[in-house]
């Protein structure tokens, strides 16, 4: 099947699955139950917003998408993937290949120009150099800034840096990106 806004062929795996999500907090004087059960499916090019009132559990439950924290139980399928018991290091893997964070802060290095920005999550990923350029360049071209390459996040706007944060997410063409 293609998708026609793409004219790529349709993934068939979801880019999320849980099944019977829990956490309970036990380091706490008494043990605290944050998230019961939680079913959730998430298809490629799906756009989802996590909402409730504080203390719902939201926080726990992004901190587990974005494998920044582990369910007490349950499946967590990342692109088909069960991720749930993976070892810290395979999880940073996990995190650094697919998924993009855009924090709500944007987390730019200020000693580093807007393009090295960009470029950060690539040189984790072992990118040779010429590509993390070309990428980084063509992704502030896409957000409209490619001519602030140069500048450091302080000499750029807000806004303007809110679009390093988005390129810098996109760099290694996550399957998830989350908006924190």
């Amino acid at each position: 099947m293609i998708d026609s806004s793409t004219n790529m062929p349709e993934s068939t795996t979801n880019v999320i699955e849980l099944h019977g999500i829990a956490k309970t907090f036990t380091d706490r004087a008494e043990p605290t139950v944050a998230l019961t059960g939680v079913e959730l499916t998430i298809a490629p090019g799906e756009f989802v917003a996590i909402i409730g009132p504080s203390g719902s559990g939201k926080s726990t439950l992004m901190n587990i998408i974005g494998l920044l924290d582990s369910p007490s139980e349950g499946q967590y399928l990342l692109d088909g993937q069960e991720v749930a018991g993976l070892s810290d290091r395979k999880l940073s893997n996990v995190r650094r290949d697919k998924i993009g964070f855009i924090f709500q802060s944007f987390n730019l290095l200020p000693r580093l120009s807007v393009r090295a920005n960009v470029e950060l999550p690539m040189v984790y990923a072992r990118l040779p150099k010429s590509q993390r350029k070309a990428r980084a360049l063509h992704l502030l071209d896409l957000v409209g800034i490619k001519d602030r390459a140069g500048y450091r996040p302080n000499q750029i706007s807000g806004g303007q840096t809110q679009r390093v944060a988005i390129a810098r997410a996109l760099a290694n063409e996550p399957s998830l990106i989350f908006g924190r």
